[in-house]
C-alpha cells in the first residue's frame, strides 16, 4: 500500500492555500473534461467536448493531427470553461485523425489533451451501432408549461444518451431539466432562455450517433390586466360597522393588485399581493371612495368603490292633535330636512296610565294620520318615528290626548236582588267596568214576563247611585230585573238578567251557574249558593229540558253545588237552570244556561245506499246521512268499503276509502273486470266510527273479452269451410258472451292480404263451430275469431289460413259501361266464359250495388248469355259488379268490376236545418247534405237565401261548409233563409223556409274596453260596466288570434257581475283581437267594439318575484315595465284564512288588503307583519303620471308554518280504579299549519324542572318501560285528540305505551302538537300540569268516556269474553284467592332481590361483575382467557348467546342476507333478544352532586365498569365522569366510552384522558345536529385553554371530506414536573344527523386511520358521540371485530354487543345501527385491506399483475371485480326513473342517486326542472368537491349551465372529444365566437388557448335576470385517445395538477364539473387520480381500490373499465417519481 503522507501533505497545502492566499495568485492552466475517442458513421456529427479551468481563464484551440483546424466542416463553439469541436459531416478517409484539445493563459506552459476519430464507412457498421428509434421534433410551448423532447436509440449495449443545446452538452444539473423513461428530454416549468436547438447524442463502445436538430419555442403569453371580480360600484353601511370588499384581477403576466383611499396608496409598496386582494375596513365612521388598481407591465386597471355611511333618521317634529272624538285622534307632524329619504312613519301609542305594551301603526307615508279604534274618555300618549332604508329613528316627544265621551261599553256589573217584603226588593250592582265616561245615572228594567221586549218591561230610573229598590211589587212572584247605564251620550247595554220571588224567606237565585259537557251522554253542573239566602238553604231544584224530545225535566236534591246529569242525548242542546230551595219554598232560579253534549259515534248507518257500474273497473257508489237523530253529532267523514263477493263479508278484509263529509258519492276505481263486489258505507263523526250499512252487491261492467282458444280450420268444400273454437278462459270473459266474429280475407301465395275482409256474426253464445260459405275455390283464406260481449268484440285468436277445395269455374273476364244516359241510366255488363268449367256451366250468378252502401241485388242469368243490361241506375255513384258461373260442385270464383255513374243536379234539398243567435246581430245557420240517394253526385257547394222577411230583395251567398254565419243584422227583425246544394251538374231544390227572430231589449255593448299584456302569456281586460241593466248576470269576454265573423271560432272567458277579467294562458308575443259583451240569461248582449293587443308585458312590472319567505315576512322584486314610465308603484296585499281553532271549529279569518305606494326608483320591497301559513295574494301595479288604472303583475305567495300558538295546561279529574289518572287534554289551534298529531309526554316531577319544548324525541324514547323517566304515553293522529284521557291504562296508542303508573311516584304531564311539515321541526309544548300521582283523591261519580279509536286495535278487549254479573260474582271466589296467592309470592321475591340488590351495591365493582357473568362457582377457564367475549360465552350461557353462536367469515354474507329477508324481520328479533344490561347498580350516577355532570338523565354509568377519577381534595363528587370501561378483542379495558362533554365536566374529561394515559379521542358526532347541541366543545378554538387543572393546547388540525384530526398537547397544572403529552381527537363528521351512513367505507377508512395512529403502548381510547351508547358502541363494536379478523375466521356481533351492554347501558341504541354494524364488517371482509405506503406501491403493482393459481387471473383482475360485483338497488333512482326525466339521461343504465344527485331550482310548472344526470362526489378534503356528470344532450344543454351557475362551479372539466369513433359523445354545449342565450344565462366566449395536451376556453357568464356575471373556465382534456386510455400518466396528472392549481389561484369555492360521455369512466379516473395524489402527499398511503368503491357508493359504474383501473394505478406510480409536482 503506498505511503499516505505525500497525500496529506498536498491536501494541508492545498486548504491552507484555499484559506489564506488562492483566491488572488495566477494559475496555470489545467484540463477539466478531456475529450473522449469517438467512432463516428460517415456522414454523421462528432463531437469533442474540452474544458478547462486556471486564472486568469484560459483560452483553448482545437488542433488536427498537430495543426490547427481551419475548414468549414469543423466548427469550435465557445462554452463556459471550455470548447466544443463540431464536425459535420465527417468523412471517411478525410477526418480519421487524432484531434488535440490546447489550452493555455500565459501563466505556465500550454496543456493539451488529445482525441482519435474513427470513421466507419455506412455500410460496414457494427451491428450493435447506436441507431434512433425515435428523434426530437420541433415543439412550441408556454412559458411556465412542460415539455417532452422525445428521443430513444437502440444498439447493444445499450446506448446512453447526452443532450445538446445550441450545440452544447446541455447541463443536467439544472432540477428543472430531467430525463423521461432514461432517454426523452423533460423540461418542467419553461423559461424562455430554454428556447433553442436540442440534439440527443446516443453512444456505446461501437461508435455515437447525433439525431437531427430539433427547435424548442418557448411562447410567453401576454394578457393585459382585466378584472374578474370587481368590487360593487356602491356599498351602504352602518355607522361602526365592517366591511370586506374583494377585487380580484387577472391577467398574463398576473397583474398586482392594490387599494388607493381617495389620492392615498393604503396597500403597503413591499407587500403588495398578486392577482386578489381583499380591503378590510373595520369600525366605518365616515363615506370614501376606494380604488382597486391592477397594473402589470401591460398597463394599469382602475375600478372605484363608493362606501356611503348611512345614518338613522331624527326624531319628527311639532307633532299636534286635532280631530279628537270619542274612538278617533288626529295626529299631524313636521319632518323639514332629509324627508326624502323617509320610507314611511311609525306611530306608537297607549293608554297613558296603562302598563302594556305600545300599540304601533307602522307603513304611513304621509306626515298625518288618524288613529282609530280608541277606548272612549280615555287619556292616550303618542310617539312617532321615522323609518329610513337603514331603521328606525328616535321617538318623537310625546303628546297627550284624551278621547270623547260615548255611551257606555258594558252593562252594570254584579246585579244582585234580594226581597226585602212579599211586595219590596232591594237590588244593588257595580259600574260598568267599560263606562266610556262619566256615568249620569242607571235605568232598572223588571217584569214578570221576560218573553215581552225590554221596551215593554216596567222601568225605575236610578241617579248615580248603585242600590235601588222596587216596591209595590206583587207577592209571591218571580220578577226578572236587568240594569242599563247611562252617560252624557246615551244609555250602554242591559245587564244579564237576574230573577228574585217575592216571597220572605226564600233564597235569592244562585250564582255563577257553570254548565260543562263531560261526555257525550253527561253534563256536569255547578253553580254558588245564593248571596242573601233569607234562611238556610236545604236544598236545590235542578231543571232542564232539551231541544230534541221538547221534554221538561226536574231534579230535587239536597244542599250541593254540583250535579251530573246522566243519560243524555248526545250531541243535543240543553237549557239548564236551578234554583235554591229553603224551608219557606223555592227562590227564583238562574236563567237558562245552554249546554250542547259532546259528540258520539253515529248511530245508524247512511241510508238508501245504492251503486251501479260505471265501467268495467269502476262502480259509483251513492247514499245519504245517517238520520239526523241519530248522527249523534256532525258528520265529518264516510267510509266506502268494499270486498270481492267470492271473499266474503268479512269487513276486516274489505279495503276502504275515506270520503269527505260533504260527498254523498265517490267512483271505485281499478276494480276487476265483470267482478261481483259487496259494498258498505260508514258514517263518522270526530269520535270515531258508526255502524256499517248493510252490503249491496255491485258488479263491475262487461268489457270485451280476452281471445278465443284452440281455433281449427278445415275446408268443406270449394266455397266453404269449418271454424271450430273454445270461448276465452274464464279470466278473461270479462262479461257475458253473446256470440262470435268470425273474419275471413283470401291471401295471396305471397301471403299478402286482398280484397275486401269479410265478417261473419255468430249470435250463439255457446256456439264452438261455424261454417263459412260463399266463399271462392282453391282459394287461400286467413281466418280469426274474436269472442262479443255487450261491450263490442274482443281480442282476435292468432291467423290460422286455409284453402277451399277446387274443381268450380274459374273466374270470367268481365266489364261494365253505360249504354243510355236519358231518361234514365242503363248499364251493361259483358264478360267471357270462365277458361276452366270442370264440368257443364250450370249458369251464371251477377250481384251488384252501390259501393257506398252494403245492398247488393242478385240475378241468375243464362249460362248461353255473356251480355247483361241493368236499368234505373243512380246518378253520381259507383257501382261494383261481381259475377261467377256455376257447375256440379258449386259455384265459381267471382269476377270484380265497378263503374262510375255521370253525375246530375241534387233532387232534395239539404237537411236539419237550425239557426242559432250569436249575439244580438249575429246568427250561425247550420244543416246537413241531403239524402244519399238524392244527392246525385259529390256536392260541390251550397247556396243560401238570407234577408228580412218583409224585404223582397234577395242576395244569394256560397259556401262550402255545411255552416254560415250573418252579421250586423238589425236588433228586433225577422229574417227568413234556405238553403239548396249544387252538385257540378247544377243545382238542387231549395229547403222550406225557415225564419230566425233577433232580439230587441239586449244590454248594451260595453264601452271604453281596454287591455294590457300582464305577462308572456296573460292580459288583463277592463272595461266601463253597462248602466243598470236588470237581466245582466255577468260579462263574456271573447277573444282571438286572427279575427273572424264566425264567434264560435273564438276563444270566450266569463265574469261575473265585475270590470275586468285576466285572460290567461296565451301566445307570447302574439296579437289578440278582443271583445267584450254582457250575459243574460238567455243569450249576450251587444259586442263592444272590436280591440287589438299584443301579449308582451309593457305597462305591468316583469318578473315579479317573492324571496326570503318566512313566517311574517316576505321580499318582493320586480322589474320596470318596458314602456310605462311609472310615478310610483302601488302594492296591495290581502288573503282570506280559514283554520281549525283550538276547539275544533273552523274559523273563517278575512285578511285586509293593505295598500302601500312606494317611489317610482324602487324595484324591491320587503313586506313584514303577516301572518304565518297564510296566501297572500300579492298585486303591484305601475302607476302612470296620469292616474289612470293599469292591471297589476299578480302573485300567490304563502308564508311559512310556524309553531302553534301557546297550548293551556292539562288538567285532571282525579284517580280513577285506584290505577289511572282521568285527565283533560288541551289541542292546538291550526292558525299557524296544520297539526299532524299529539305527543302525551308524562315526566317525573322531579325531573319537570326546564321547559317541555326542550325534551326532544330521541330523549323522550329513550327511558326503558321499566325505569323511571320521561316518555310518551300516547300519540293522537290529526283531530283525534281526546279531551279525556286515562293516564296509565296499560295500553297502546299509535305505537306509544301509556305505562302502568307508580304509586308513591309523582309526575307531570304536557302535550306537545306537532305541525304537519317535512322541512323542519315544529311544534308548541303546553305547560307542564300541576304534580298528579295515585295517591290523589279519587273520582267520586262517573267517569268520561275514552274514544276507544285512538288505541291499536290489538290492544281492544275481546267482547264475547265478558260475561254477564252473575257469572262474574261466581268467578271472583275463585279468581280471589289465586290473585292473593300470585301477591304474596311477587312480595317474596320482591324482599329477596331488595335484599339481594343492597349486597351487590356493597360488593367491590370487579367482583359484581364477575358474579354476574359466571353462573355458578365450578366454571372452568375459557379456551381464549384473553377475550372478554368469550369468557361471557363460556361463563354465562343464557339461550339468547347459545342461540346465536359466532359467524364463520364463509357465511358472513348469506346470515347478513337471511337477516335482512322480510324486511329486516329476523334482525330486529335478534336485536330485540340481545340482553338490556340493566340489572346492574348506578347509584354514583344518582347523586345529587352528580346528577348535573349526566347530559342525558337516563344515560347514567354503571358502578362496577364506570371510570373512577382521582379525588379532589375537599370536593365531593371529584371521582365522577359519565363513563365506562369497554373491553375490545382480547383486551380488556380497550375503550373508554363516555358522553359528548358538558362545559361542568370538561376538566374532570381531561383529567381521565390524563389519568388513563389515553392518546386518542374518537369523536362521533357534530357539536351540533338538527338545531340541537350534541356536544359542547371541549378543545380550544386556537391557542391555549385551561380546564381545571388541565392545560390543553391546540397544535394542528387537519381536515378531509369525512374526518378531521386534531393534535392537542396536555399537560396538568399544579404539579412538579412539567410533562407535556400528545393527544390526537378523530372527529367522524360524515355520520349523518338521522340514521346511519348509507355506505360503510368511508366510515372503515376513518377507522383503519384512528387505528394506524393509536400508539400501541397507550391507554384505553376515548370514544363518544352525544350519550356515548349508540355510535359509540358502533365504532367500539366494528373496531373489535376488525381486529378479530386479523386472528379468527369468524365474528361475533352479537355476543360482543351483549357483553358491551353489561358494561354501560343502551349501547348500540338503535336497530339501525346494529344493522350498520353487520354491513361494516361485511364490506371489510369482501373489500379487504387495500392500503398500502406510497413506497410499497411499485411491489404492491407488481403483486397485483402476478397471476392467482386459485382464481386463475392476476389480482388485478380480482379487485375490479369486486368493485362490479356492488350491489345497486333500483329503488335508489327516484328522480331518474320518473318518465318526464328518462329522456334526458344519455345512457338508461348510468343515472345519478337520489341520494347524491344535484338537484336544480325547479322552474314552476316545468315537471321534472329539478333534475339533471348529475352527482356529488367527494373529493378529498371537502365534501361535494365534484360534480360528475354526463356530457350535456341537446336537450340538456340549459339545465347543465343552470347547474353550473345555481352551484356556483366555476371550473368545467372535459375528457371527451365531440364524436369518437363517429358517434356523438357530447352536444357542443359552449359557444365559439359569439355570446348565446342558454334560458336565463347569456354566455360569452372570452378567449381559447390550445395547450399541448388541452385547450383551455373562457368563458363569461351573466345572468340576463339580475345582470350579475361569473367567469367560467374549462379545461377540454384533448390527449385521451379514442380507445383505451393514455399510454403515460405524466401528462394527465399534469393536467390535473393544472385544474386544481387554477381553482386554488382564483379562490373560488363551488365545486369542479367532471364530465366525460356518461360521466363515470373517464370521470371516474380523473375524481379517483385527484384524490388518491391528494392523499399519498399528505398521508402518504395509496388506496385505489377503496377511492373507487367509495366513489362508486356516489355515482354508479364510476372507474368504468379494467383498463382505467389499472391507469390509476400507473399513473399513481408515475407521480412518485415527482412528488412536488401536484402543488407547483
Amino acid at each position: 500500500m503506498a505511503p499516505l503522507w505525500p497525500t496529506t501533505l498536498i491536501m494541508t497545502a492545498l486548504l491552507t492555500c484555499a484559506f489564506v492566499a488562492c483566491e488572488s495568485a495566477e494559475d496555470p492552466p489545467a484540463i477539466e473534461t478531456h475529450p473522449r475517442d469517438q467512432t463516428v458513421a460517415s456522414g454523421g456529427i462528432a463531437v469533442f467536448v474540452c474544458t478547462a479551468v486556471g486564472n486568469p481563464n484560459p483560452q483553448i484551440e482545437w488542433r488536427k493531427n498537430g495543426k490547427r483546424v481551419t475548414t468549414q466542416r469543423y466548427a469550435a463553439i465557445d462554452m463556459p470553461n471550455g470548447s466544443v469541436l463540431r464536425i459535420e459531416p465527417v468523412r471517411a478517409g478525410r477526418d480519421d485523425a487524432t484531434y488535440e484539445c490546447v489550452a493555455e493563459n500565459g501563466v505556465g506552459e500550454p496543456v493539451r489533451a488529445l482525441a482519435d476519430l474513427i470513421v466507419l464507412p455506412e455500410d460496414s457498421l457494427p451491428s450493435g451501432f447506436p441507431r434512433f428509434v425515435k428523434q426530437p421534433n420541433m415543439q412550441g410551448i408556454e412559458k411556465g408549461r412542460s415539455a417532452v423532447l422525445p428521443c430513444q436509440a437502440e444498439g447493444d449495449p445499450e446506448p446512453t444518451i447526452q443532450w445538446l443545446k445550441n450545440m452544447i452538452p446541455l447541463d443536467m444539473t439544472i432540477p428543472r431539466y430531467s430525463l423521461h423513461q432514461g432517454s426523452s428530454l423533460q423540461i418542467s416549468d419553461a423559461e424562455e432562455e430554454d428556447q433553442g436547438n436540442y440534439e440527443c447524442m446516443a453512444e456505446n463502445i461501437h461508435g455515437s450517433s447525433l439525431s437531427v436538430m430539433a427547435t424548442l419555442f418557448v411562447r410567453v403569453r401576454r394578457v393585459p390586466p382585466y378584472f374578474s371580480i370587481r368590487p360593487e360600484n356602491l356599498y351602504e353601511v352602518m355607522p361602526g360597522s365592517s366591511l370586506n370588499i374583494t377585487c380580484v384581477a387577472v391577467g398574463s403576466p398576473m397583474p398586482f393588485v392594490k387599494w388607493r383611499k381617495g389620492l392615498l396608496d393604503i396597500t403597503p409598496d413591499h407587500t403588495i399581493p398578486i392577482g386578489r386582494n381583499v380591503l378590510v375596513l373595520t369600525d366605518i365612521s365616515e363615506s370614501a371612495n376606494y380604488t382597486c388598481i391592477a397594473a402589470s407591465k401591460l398597463g394599469t386597471l382602475e375600478t372605484t368603490a363608493q362606501v356611503v355611511v348611512q345614518a338613522l333618521p331624527r326624531p319628527p317634529t311639532n307633532v299636534r292633535i286635532s280631530d279628537v272624538t270619542a274612538t278617533s285622534v288626529r295626529l299631524s307632524w313636521s319632518y323639514d330636512i332629509g324627508s326624502e329619504n323617509i320610507i314611511y312613519y311609525v306611530i306608537q301609542y297607549k293608554p297613558k296610565q296603562a302598563n302594556q305594551e305600545y300599540s304601533e301603526i307602522s307603513g304611513i307615508t304621509t306626515m298625518f294620520y288618524t288613529v282609530r279604534d280608541l277606548s272612549p274618555y280615555t287619556e292616550y300618549e303618542f310617539y312617532v318615528i321615522a323609518v329610513n332604508g337603514i331603521g328606525r329613528g328616535s321617538p318623537s316627544t310625546p303628546v297627550v290626548a284624551t278621547t270623547g265621551e260615548t255611551e257606555p261599553g258594558s252593562a252594570p256589573r254584579n246585579v244582585q236582588a234580594r226581597p226585602l217584603s212579599s211586595s219590596t226588593v232591594v237590588i244593588q250592582w257595580d259600574p260598568p267596568k267599560e263606562p266610556n265616561g262619566q256615568v249620569t245615572g242607571y235605568k232598572v228594567y223588571y217584569t214578570t214576563r221576560p218573553n215581552l221586549p225590554t221596551s215593554a218591561w216596567n222601568t225605575q230610573p236610578v241617579d248615580n247611585n248603585q242600590l235601588t229598590t222596587i216596591s209595590d211589587l206583587t207577592p209571591q212572584t218571580i220578577y226578572t230585573i236587568r240594569i242599563q247605564a247611562f252617560t252624557s251620550r246615551g244609555p250602554g247595554p242591559h245587564s244579564a238578567p237576574v230573577q228574585v220571588k217575592t216571597q220572605q224567606g226564600v233564597p235569592s237565585q244562585p250564582s255563577n251557574l257553570r254548565v260543562l259537557a263531560t261526555s257525550s251522554t253527561t253534563v256536569h253542573v255547578s253553580w254558588s249558593k245564593p248571596s242573601h239566602s233569607g234562611e238556610k238553604v236545604i236544598g236545590y231544584d235542578l231543571y232542564w229540558n232539551d231541544t230534541f224530545t221538547q221534554q221538561q225535566y226536574h231534579q230535587s236534591m239536597p244542599d250541593t253545588d254540583s250535579y251530573t246529569l246522566t243519560d243524555l242525548y248526545p250531541d243535543t242542546l240543553y237549557y239548564v237552570w236551578v234554583a235554591a230551595r229553603s224551608r219557606q219554598g223555592e227562590g227564583a232560579a238562574t236563567p237558562p244556561a245552554q249546554v250542547r253534549t259532546d259528540q258520539y259515534v253515529p248511530g245508524a248507518p247512511p241510508q238508501e245506499v245504492r251503486g251501479n257500474a260505471v265501467n268495467s273497473r269502476s262502480l259509483q257508489v251513492t247514499w245519504k246521512p245517517p238520520p239526523r237523530e241519530q248522527q249523534n253529532g256532525a258528520i265529518i267523514y264516510y267510509k266506502v268499503k268494499y270486498l270481492k263477493a267470492e271473499y266474503g263479508d268479512d269487513l276486516a278484509k274489505a279495503q276502504e276509502i275515506r270520503v269527505e263529509a260533504d260527498q254523498r258519492s265517490y267512483l271505485i276505481a281499478g276494480l276487476e273486470k265483470w267482478t261481483e263486489y259487496r259494498v258498505w258505507v260508514i258514517a263518522g263523526t270526530e269520535v270515531g266510527d258508526g255502524p256499517p250499512s248493510l252490503p249491496i252487491m255491485l258488479r263491475t261492467d262487461e268489457d270485451v273479452p280476452g281471445e278465443p282458444r284452440q281455433v281449427k280450420v278445415s275446408a268443406i268444400n270449394s266455397t266453404a269451410i269449418t271454424v271450430r273454437w273454445k270461448p276465452p278462459a274464464n279470466k278473461d270473459r270479462n262479461g257475458l258472451i253473446r256470440g262470435y266474429q268470425i273474419h275471413v280475407q283470401e291471401v295471396t301465395s305471397e301471403g299478402d292480404l286482398v280484397n275486401e275482409p269479410k265478417r261473419y256474426d255468430v249470435a250463439d253464445e255457446n256456439a264452438e263451430e261455424y261454417n263459412v260459405t260463399k266463399l271462392q275455390p282453391e282459394t287461400l283464406y286467413a281466418v280469426q275469431v274474436a269472442a262479443v260481449t255487450r261491450k263490442g268484440d274482443g281480442t282476435r285468436s292468432r291467423v290460422k289460413t286455409q284453402k277451399t277445395l277446387g274443381g268450380v269455374p274459374t273466374r270470367p273476364e268481365l266489364s261494365a259501361q253505360l249504354i243510355q244516359e236519358e231518361p234514365t241510366l242503363v248499364a251493361q255488363i259483358k264478360w267471357t266464359r270462365p277458361t276452366n268449367i270442370y264440368g257443364q256451366l250450370v249458369n251464371y250468378k251477377l250481384r251488384y250495388g252501390r259501393s257506398d252502401t252494403q245492398q247488393m241485388e242478385e240475378r241468375t242469368i243464362n249460362p248461353s248469355d255473356e251480355v247483361h243490361q241493368i236499368p234505373d241506375l243512380d246518378r253520381g255513384a259507383r257501382y261494383e259488379f261481381y259475377l261467377s258461373g256455376k257447375n256440379s260442385v258449386g259455384w265459381g270464383q267471382e269476377a270484380y268490376t265497378y263503374l262510375d255513374t255521370p253525375e246530375g243536379v241534387p233532387t232534395a234539398p239539404p237537411q236539419n236545418l237550425s239557426r242559432r243567435l250569436q249575439s244580438p246581430t249575429g246568427v250561425v245557420i247550420t244543416w246537413s247534405p241531403p239524402v244519399q240517394q238524392f244527392r246525385n253526385g259529390r256536392i260541390t257547394h251550397y247556396g243560401i237565401k238570407f234577408h228580412k222577411s218583409s224585404d223582397g230583395s234577395v242576395i244569394e251567398r256560397n259556401t262550402t261548409e255545411t255552416r254560415m254565419v250573418f252579421s250586423n243584422l238589425d236588433e228586433n227583425t225577422e229574417y227568413a233563409f234556405q238553403v239548396n246544394a249544387y252538385t257540378k251538374k247544377g243545382a238542387g231544390p231549395w229547403s222550406p223556409r225557415m225564419t230566425v227572430q233577433t232580439p230587441g231589449d239586449v244590454p248594451p255593448a260595453p264601452t271604453n274596453v281596454q287591455a294590457v299584456a300582464t305577462s308572456d302569456q296573460s292580459v288583463e281586460v277592463w272595461w266601463d260596466q253597462v248602466p243598470y241593466f236588470l237581466d245582466i248576470l255577468g260579462y263574456e269576454v271573447l277573444y282571438i288570434q286572427a279575427p273572424v265573423e264566425d264567434l264560435d271560432k273564438w276563444s270566450n272567458k266569463s265574469v261575473p257581475l265585475t270590470w275586468s277579467a285576466e285572460l290567461t294562458g296565451l301566445d307570447s308575443h302574439a296579437m289578440y283581437a278582443i271583445r267584450v259583451a254582457a250575459r243574460t240569461r238567455t243569450d249576450l248582449g251587444r259586442l263592444s267594439e272590436l280591440i287589438t293587443v299584443r301579449v308582451a308585458p309593457t305597462d305591468v312590472p316583469t318578473q315579479l318575484r317573492a324571496q326570503d319567505v318566512t313566517t311574517h315576512s316576505m321580499s318582493l322584486s320586480w322589474r320596470r315595465p318596458s314602456k310605462l314610465d311609472p310615478i310610483k308603484y302601488k302594492i296591495s296585499y290581502g288573503a282570506h284564512k280559514e283554520f281549525y281553532d283550538s276547539q275544533g271549529n273552523l274559523q273563517k279569518l278575512p285578511i285586509p288588503t293593505h295598500t302601500v305606494f312606494v317611489d317610482a326608483s324602487t324595484t324591491n320591497y320587503s313586506v313584514d307583519n303577516l301572518m304565518p301559513f297564510t296566501s297572500y295574494q300579492v298585486n303591484i301595479t305601475a302607476v302612470p303620471a296620469e292616474e289612470t288604472f293599469r292591471p297589476p303583475a299578480k302573485i300567490t305567495v304563502t308564508t311559512a308554518m310556524a309553531a302553534p300558538k301557546p297550548m293551556v295546561k292539562p288538567d285532571s279529574f282525579g284517580v280513577k280504579n285506584g290505577w289511572e289518572i282521568t285527565v283533560i287534554l288541551p289541542k292546538a289551534s291550526e292558525e299557524y299549519g296544520p297539526i299532524s298529531h299529539y305527543f302525551l309526554v308524562v315526566v317525573p316531577y322531579e325531573e319537570s324542572i326546564k321547559e317541555p319544548d326542550e325534551f326532544t324525541i330521541d330523549e323522550l324514547t329513550a327511558t326503558p318501560s321499566d325505569q323511571v323517566g320521561p316518555y310518551i304515553a300516547a300519540k293522537f293522529l290529526h283531530r283525534s285528540m281526546p279531551e279525556i284521557f286515562p293516564l296509565g291504562d296499560g295500553k297502546m296508542y299509535n305505537g306509544y305505551l301509556n305505562r302502568r303508573l307508580l304509586h308513591d311516584q309523582k309526575y307531570s304531564i304536557f302535550v306537545r302538537a306537532v305541525v304537519d311539515t317535512p322541512q323542519k321541526s315544529l311544534y308548541t309544548s303546553s305547560p307542564f300540569s300541576v304534580a298528579l300521582s295515585l295517591d290523589m283523591t279519587p273520582i267520586r261519580g262517573p267517569t268520561p268516556a275514552i274514544d276507544p279509536g285512538i288505541r291499536d286495535r290489538n290492544d281492544l278487549p275481546d267482547m264475547s269474553q265478558i260475561n254477564s254479573d252473575t257469572d262474574k260474582a261466581q268467578i271472583i271466589w275463585i279468581v280471589g284467592p289465586v290473585i292473593a296467592l300470585i301477591l304474596i309470592t311477587f312480595f317474596v321475591i320482591g324482599v329477596f332481590l331488595m335484599k339481594r340488590r343492597r349486597q351487590m351495591a356493597k360488593t367491590p365493582g370487579g367482583e359484581t361483575t364477575m358474579k354476574l357473568l359466571m353462573t355458578t362457582a365450578e366454571r372452568e377457564l375459557p379456551t381464549h382467557p384473553t377475550d372478554p367475549v368469550e369468557i361471557r360465552r363460556m361463563n354465562y350461557q343464557t339461550p339468547a348467546m347459545i342461540n346465536h353462536p359466532p359467524i364463520p367469515i364463509t357465511e358472513l354474507a348469506n346470515h347478513i342476507e337471511m337477516l335482512k329477508a322480510n324486511d329486516n324481520l329476523k334482525f330486529s328479533q335478534e336485536y330485540e333478544s340481545i340482553e338490556p344490561g340493566q340489572q346492574f347498580t348506578w347509584e354514583n350516577s344518582n347523586l345529587e352532586i352528580n346528577k348535573p355532570k349526566n347530559r342525558y338523565a337516563n344515560v347514567i354509568a354503571y358502578d362496577h365498569s364506570r371510570v373512577v377519577l382521582q379525588t379532589i381534595d375537599s370536593v365531593p363528587g371529584s371521582d365522577y365522569i359519565n363513563a365506562n370501561y369497554c373491553d375490545g378483542y382480547r383486551k380488556q379495558n380497550a375503550y373508554i366510552a363516555t358522553q359528548g362533554p358538558l362545559p361542568e365536566t370538561f376538566g374532570d374529561f381531561w383529567r381521565m384522558i390524563w389519568e388513563q394515559r389515553s392518546a386518542t379521542i374518537v369523536m362521533m358526532t357534530k357539536l351540533e345536529e338538527r338545531t340541537r347541541i350534541k356536544c359542547d366543545q371541549y378543545w380550544p378554538i386556537r391557542g391555549t385553554e385551561t380546564y381545571g387543572v388541565m392545560q390543553v393546547t391546540l397544535s394542528d388540525v387537519q381536515e378531509v371530506a369525512t374526518y378531521c384530526i386534531r393534535t392537542l398537547h396536555i399537560m396538568r397544572l399544579n404539579q412538579g414536573i412539567a410533562e407535556q403529552r400528545e393527544v390526537r381527537q378523530f372527529q367522524f363528521t360524515a355520520w349523518p344527523d338521522h340514521g346511519v351512513p348509507d355506505h360503510p367505507t368511508p366510515f372503515l377508512m376513518f377507522l383503519r386511520r384512528v387505528r394506524s395512529m393509536n400508539p400501541l403502548e397507550s391507554g384505553p381510547m376515548i370514544v363518544h358521540c352525544s350519550a356515548g351508547v349508540g355510535r359509540t358502541g358502533c365504532f367500539v363494536v366494528i373496531d373489535s371485530m376488525l381486529e378479530r379478523l386479523k386472528n379468527e375466521s369468524t365474528v361475533d356481533i352479537y355476543g360482543h354487543v351483549t357483553c358491551l351492554r353489561a358494561q354501560r347501558n343502551y349501547m348500540v341504541q338503535t336497530e339501525d345501527q346494529y344493522v350498520f354494524i353487520h354491513d361494516a364488517v361485511l364490506e371489510a371482509v369482501i373489500a379487504g385491506n387495500t392500503e398500502v405506503p406510497a413506497r410499497n406501491l411499485f411491489v404492491h403493482i407488481q403483486q397485483l399483475m402476478q397471476v392467482t393459481p386459485v382464481e386463475g387471473c392476476t389480482g388485478m383482475e380480482l379487485e375490479f371485480k369486486k368493485l362490479a360485483n356492488m350491489k345497486t338497488q333500483s329503488s335508489k333512482f327516484v328522480s331518474a326513473n320518473l318518465p318526464v326525466n328518462k329522456f334526458k339521461n344519455r345512457l338508461m343504465n348510468i343515472l345519478p342517486y337520489e341520494s347524491t344527485r344535484v338537484c336544480l331550482q325547479p322552474i314552476r310548472g316545468v315537471d321534472g326542472s329539478d333534475y339533471i344526470n348529475a352527482s356529488f362526489i367527494d373529493g378529498y378534503k371537502y365534501r361535494n368537491a365534484y360534480i360528475s356528470t354526463q356530457g350535456p344532450l341537446p336537450e340538456t344543454t340549459e339545465d347543465f349551465w343552470r347547474m353550473l351557475w345555481e352551484h356556483n362551479s366555476n371550473i368545467v372539466v372535459m375528457l371527451t372529444k365531440l364524436k369518437e369513433m363517429g358517434r356523438e359523445k357530447c352536444h357542443q354545449y359552449w359557444p365559439n365566437e359569439r355570446s348565446q342565450r342558454y334560458l336565463y344565462y347569456v354566455v360569452d366566449p372570452i378567449t381559447e388557448y390550445n395547450m399541448p395536451q388541452y385547450i383551455l376556453r373562457e368563458f363569461k357568464v351573466t345572468d340576463a335576470r339580475d345582470g350579475q356575471s361569473r367567469t367560467i373556465r374549462q379545461f377540454h382534456f384533448t390527449d385521451w385517445p379514442e380507445q383505451g386510455v393514455p399510454k403515460s400518466g405524466d401528462g394527465f396528472i399534469e393536467f390535473i395538477g393544472q385544474v386544481h392549481k387554477t381553482k386554488e389561484q382564483f379562490g373560488q369555492e363551488g365545486p369542479i364539473t367532471v364530465h366525460c360521455s356518461a360521466g363515470v369512466g373517464r370521470s371516474g379516473v380523473f375524481i379517483t387520480l385527484s384524490i388518491v395524489l391528494e392523499r399519498m402527499q399528505y398521508e402518504g398511503v395509496v388506496d385505489v381500490f377503496q377511492t373507487v368503491r367509495t366513489l362508486r357508493t356516489q355515482r354508479p359504474g364510476m372507474v368504468q373499465t379494467e383498463d382505467q383501473y389499472q391507469f390509476c394505478y400507473r399513473a399513481s406510480l408515475e407521480y412518485l417519481g415527482s412528488f412536488d409536482h401536484y402543488t407547483n
